[in-house]
Protein backbone atom coordinates (compact mmCIF):
# COMPACT_ATOMS: atom_id res chain seq x y z
CA UNK A 1 0.00 0.00 0.00
CA UNK A 2 1.32 3.30 -0.59
CA UNK A 3 2.44 5.53 1.97
CA UNK A 4 -1.03 7.65 1.92
CA UNK A 5 -1.22 11.19 3.98
CA UNK A 6 -4.44 11.57 6.16
CA UNK A 7 -6.09 14.93 6.94
CA UNK A 8 -7.13 14.65 10.13
CA UNK A 9 -10.07 17.42 10.91
CA UNK A 10 -12.01 16.71 13.95
CA UNK A 11 -15.61 15.84 14.72
CA UNK A 12 -15.90 14.44 11.09
CA UNK A 13 -16.72 10.61 9.66
CA UNK A 14 -14.09 8.63 8.12
CA UNK A 15 -14.39 5.54 6.56
CA UNK A 16 -11.33 3.68 6.98
CA UNK A 17 -10.21 0.31 5.18
CA UNK A 18 -7.41 -1.86 5.78
CA UNK A 19 -5.89 -5.13 4.59
CA UNK A 20 -4.33 -7.88 5.57
CA UNK A 21 -0.66 -8.67 4.33
CA UNK A 22 -0.97 -10.20 1.16
CA UNK A 23 -4.57 -10.16 1.54
CA UNK A 24 -4.30 -13.35 3.61
CA UNK A 25 -8.02 -14.59 5.09
CA UNK A 26 -6.48 -14.47 8.34
CA UNK A 27 -10.24 -13.06 9.77
CA UNK A 28 -11.91 -16.45 8.49
CA UNK A 29 -10.77 -17.46 11.66
CA UNK A 30 -13.63 -16.48 14.45
CA UNK A 31 -10.82 -16.39 17.23
CA UNK A 32 -8.59 -13.70 14.67
CA UNK A 33 -12.02 -11.74 13.39
CA UNK A 34 -12.88 -11.76 17.34
CA UNK A 35 -9.51 -9.75 18.59
CA UNK A 36 -10.01 -7.29 15.98
CA UNK A 37 -13.62 -6.62 16.93
CA UNK A 38 -11.94 -6.17 20.84
CA UNK A 39 -9.90 -3.76 19.44
CA UNK A 40 -12.37 -1.60 17.75
CA UNK A 41 -14.67 -2.01 20.51
CA UNK A 42 -12.00 -0.99 22.83
CA UNK A 43 -10.61 2.09 21.17
CA UNK A 44 -14.70 3.23 21.53
CA UNK A 45 -14.91 2.67 25.45
CA UNK A 46 -10.96 4.79 25.37
CA UNK A 47 -13.02 7.56 24.00
CA UNK A 48 -10.82 7.51 21.10
CA UNK A 49 -13.32 7.93 18.41
CA UNK A 50 -16.82 7.67 18.32
CA UNK A 51 -17.87 3.86 16.33
CA UNK A 52 -20.54 4.59 13.66
CA UNK A 53 -20.54 1.05 12.01
CA UNK A 54 -17.76 -1.85 10.66
CA UNK A 55 -17.06 -5.04 9.01
CA UNK A 56 -15.03 -7.59 9.77
CA UNK A 57 -14.03 -9.53 6.24
CA UNK A 58 -11.70 -12.34 6.23
CA UNK A 59 -9.18 -10.43 4.28
CA UNK A 60 -9.83 -6.65 5.47
CA UNK A 61 -11.71 -4.18 7.73
CA UNK A 62 -14.11 -1.41 7.05
CA UNK A 63 -15.10 1.13 9.79
CA UNK A 64 -16.82 4.77 10.15
CA UNK A 65 -15.43 6.47 13.13
CA UNK A 66 -15.42 9.84 14.07
CA UNK A 67 -11.70 10.56 16.40
CA UNK A 68 -11.90 12.76 19.43
CA UNK A 69 -9.34 11.10 21.76
CA UNK A 70 -6.56 10.25 18.85
CA UNK A 71 -6.40 11.56 15.70
CA UNK A 72 -7.38 9.05 12.17
CA UNK A 73 -3.64 7.18 12.37
CA UNK A 74 -3.58 7.46 15.84
CA UNK A 75 -7.06 5.07 16.16
CA UNK A 76 -5.97 3.14 13.11
CA UNK A 77 -2.37 2.17 14.46
CA UNK A 78 -3.90 1.33 18.23
CA UNK A 79 -6.17 -1.48 16.20
CA UNK A 80 -3.96 -2.85 14.25
CA UNK A 81 -1.08 -2.64 16.44
CA UNK A 82 -3.18 -4.54 19.39
CA UNK A 83 -4.47 -6.51 16.96
CA UNK A 84 -1.66 -7.64 15.68
CA UNK A 85 0.02 -8.80 18.81
CA UNK A 86 -2.92 -10.56 20.27
CA UNK A 87 -3.37 -12.55 16.59
CA UNK A 88 0.53 -12.99 16.52
CA UNK A 89 0.02 -14.37 20.38
CA UNK A 90 -2.80 -16.68 19.75
CA UNK A 91 -1.76 -18.20 16.69
CA UNK A 92 1.58 -18.43 17.96
CA UNK A 93 2.83 -16.54 14.86
CA UNK A 94 5.44 -13.39 15.01
CA UNK A 95 5.35 -10.09 12.30
CA UNK A 96 2.54 -8.25 11.00
CA UNK A 97 -0.90 -9.48 9.74
CA UNK A 98 -1.57 -6.16 7.96
CA UNK A 99 -0.53 -4.38 5.30
CA UNK A 100 0.97 -1.03 5.93
CA UNK A 101 -1.08 2.23 5.72
CA UNK A 102 -4.74 2.73 5.22
CA UNK A 103 -7.23 3.90 3.22
CA UNK A 104 -9.39 6.84 4.53
CA UNK A 105 -12.46 8.97 3.31
CA UNK A 106 -14.43 11.95 5.32
CA UNK A 107 -17.43 11.83 4.64
CA UNK A 108 -19.28 15.62 5.34
CA UNK A 109 -22.28 14.46 5.02
CA UNK A 110 -24.98 12.23 6.86
CA UNK A 111 -26.27 11.28 3.17
CA UNK A 112 -22.44 9.68 2.79
CA UNK A 113 -22.66 8.43 5.96
CA UNK A 114 -25.63 6.54 5.31
CA UNK A 115 -24.74 5.48 2.24
CA UNK A 116 -21.08 4.19 3.31
CA UNK A 117 -22.76 2.45 5.94
CA UNK A 118 -25.32 0.45 3.76
CA UNK A 119 -21.85 -0.51 1.76
CA UNK A 120 -19.66 -1.34 4.75
CA UNK A 121 -23.01 -3.43 6.46
CA UNK A 122 -23.78 -4.84 2.68
CA UNK A 123 -20.39 -6.33 2.40
CA UNK A 124 -20.83 -9.90 3.31
CA UNK A 125 -24.04 -10.61 1.39
CA UNK A 126 -22.25 -8.69 -1.52
CA UNK A 127 -19.60 -11.19 -1.16
CA UNK A 128 -22.22 -14.07 -1.18
CA UNK A 129 -21.30 -14.96 2.11
CA UNK A 130 -24.47 -14.65 3.95
CA UNK A 131 -28.06 -13.94 2.55
CA UNK A 132 -28.42 -10.60 4.96
CA UNK A 133 -26.22 -8.47 6.98
CA UNK A 134 -27.49 -9.38 10.39
CA UNK A 135 -26.66 -12.92 9.67
CA UNK A 136 -22.86 -12.10 9.71
CA UNK A 137 -21.44 -11.87 13.37
CA UNK A 138 -18.62 -9.57 12.61
CA UNK A 139 -20.91 -6.75 11.45
CA UNK A 140 -21.88 -3.76 12.95
CA UNK A 141 -25.82 -4.23 12.63
CA UNK A 142 -25.50 -6.91 15.36
CA UNK A 143 -23.97 -4.52 18.04
CA UNK A 144 -25.96 -1.20 17.30
CA UNK A 145 -25.75 -0.82 21.25
CA UNK A 146 -22.00 -1.11 21.01
CA UNK A 147 -21.91 1.68 18.41
CA UNK A 148 -22.54 5.54 18.75
CA UNK A 149 -24.77 5.55 16.24
CA UNK A 150 -27.92 7.49 18.01
CA UNK A 151 -26.13 9.66 19.37
CA UNK A 152 -23.72 11.01 16.10
CA UNK A 153 -27.28 11.60 14.09
CA UNK A 154 -28.78 13.76 17.07
CA UNK A 155 -25.54 15.68 17.06
CA UNK A 156 -25.36 15.76 13.22
CA UNK A 157 -28.90 17.01 13.03
CA UNK A 158 -28.53 19.47 16.01
CA UNK A 159 -25.11 21.22 14.59
CA UNK A 160 -25.50 20.62 11.11
CA UNK A 161 -29.09 21.87 10.69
Amino acid sequence: MPKLKHINIEEYPYLVTTVTLKRKPIFASPDAANIVLEAILFGKKQKWYYLLSFVIMPDHIHFIIIPKGKNISECVKSIKGYSARRINSVLGEKGSIWQSGFYDYILESEEKVLSRMRYIEDNPVRKGMVAYPEDYKFNSVNYREETDLKEYFWFFRVFNG
